[in-house]
């Protein structure tokens, strides 16, 4: 799985890097019904924006800009990497075991019912972030 996504990343093309926005902001007037503000009310405030603030990262992101994140988004990813680091700190910690053993002749005799169950939890696990 390890391999597979690290062989996908390395043949995925580069990410566009996009211009930073140039220029004083200008101000734009745009009409919705009243139906349409309470959503808009609704979808911003799920999100810990302001309507203006959600307008402006959604019509942002159509443009092709960086996607803005809410506060609660910013934590959620905050606690997502630190939970990356410590998978990889654990997963270094088992190689580093592993290359110990077979350099010291001793086999490494894998539970093979743990490897399964690991990789049900790494498949898991993205589709659960999305």
């Amino acid at each position: 799985m390890l391999r597979r996504l690290i062989a996908d990343a390395l043949a995925a093309p580069a990410p566009r890097i996009f211009a930073l926005p140039v220029g004083r902001p200008e101000k734009v007037t745009v009409r919705f019904r009243e139906s349409e503000m309470r959503q808009l009310a609704e979808v911003s405030h799920q999100r810990g924006m302001t309507r203006t603030g959600w307008i402006v990262a959604l019509v942002r992101s159509r443009l092709g800009s960086p996607v803005q994140h809410s506060p609660n988004e910013h934590e959620a990813l905050r606690a997502i990497v630190r939970e990356l680091n410590r998978i990889g700190g654990n997963i270094n910690q088992i190689a580093r075991a592993a290359n110990t053993s077979v350099l010291q002749g001793r086999a490494v005799e894998p539970d093979l019912s743990v490897v399964q169950e690991a990789k049900l939890v790494i498949e898991r696990e993205p589709r659960a972030v999305a």
